[in-house]
């Protein structure tokens, strides 16, 4: 077949399960971009590329491979679904992919499960408080935890469209992994991240308002608490917040 055949039966799963380009990005460590290049076929992913998609999506390795030799890419991916004793994931009707939500589901929520044990991993090999690397360690976990959070959020919708039992686990992992990040940014007392997350939580106000009183994007205000990164123009704005939730 060809690239744009294999591109499409992706983006249709994709697309079936209520995810946007932006949510597989944030599932796969992949430019939406990259993503939008894949989906269409218009140039060869790299090898890294398609792990990442075939991982993000809960496909087993050499998925891609598979549905660019394959007569009818989204007949391969009901193939690929399907497993011994159970019903299939995915199936096929005409010109869409069907996804069985209830196993879906579970699938997502087994992909949440390895986010934790990954970060768990993560902070058990932290450096020590001293180390020149302690702050950039902990800066690069919380960015996997937020992915994760991305990840397990949209899971979690999933699995309450399709009236799943395990929405509510996958909320509880969403609990904990804000948990997780809150813990891992006051381990940073003297960061401006740390501290604006603190004043965030004392002020008691929607992030909607906060980021109106400091002119930023409800975007911007992720990178302020996790990255420490403050748009041009915002810091005096930032600084006063903090001095008034300290």
């Amino acid at each position: 077949m060809s690239r744009e055949a294999a591109g499409a039966a992706i983006r249709a799963l994709r697309e079936s399960r209520d995810w946007s380009l932006a949510d597989l990005a944030a599932a796969t460590g992949v430019s939406t971009m990259g993503l939008s290049y894949l989906e269409r076929g218009v140039r060869k992913p790299h090898k890294t590329t398609v792990q990442k998609v075939e991982n993000g999506l809960g496909l087993p390795p050499g998925t891609y491979s598979r549905l660019l030799v394959a007569e009818d890419p989204i007949a391969e991916l009901a193939q690929l679904g399907a497993t011994p004793g159970a019903p299939q994931r995915v199936v096929r009707t005409p010109g869409a992919v069907v996804v069985n939500r209830h196993t879906d589901a579970d699938v997502l929520e087994a992909h949440a499960e390895a986010h934790l044990e990954s970060l768990n991993s993560l902070i058990a090999r932290l450096p020590a408080e001293t180390s020149n690397e302690y702050e950039t360690y902990i800066l690069s976990v919380i960015a996997q935890c937020v992915k994760a959070e991305m990840l397990a959020a949209n899971s979690w919708r999933v699995a309450v469209n399709a009236g799943a039992e395990s929405a509510d686990r996958l909320m509880d992992h969403l609990q904990t992994l804000e948990h997780i990040r809150s813990t891992l940014l006051a381990r940073m007392p003297g960061s401006i991240s740390a501290g604006f997350d603190r004043a965030c939580q004392r002020s008691g106000l929607p992030e909607a308002v906060i980021a109106a009183l400091l002119g930023v994007t409800a975007e911007e205000m992720w990178d302020i608490r996790n990255k420490g990164l403050i748009p041009p123009g915002a810091l005096p704005r930032l600084r006063a917040f903090v001095e008034a939730g300290s």
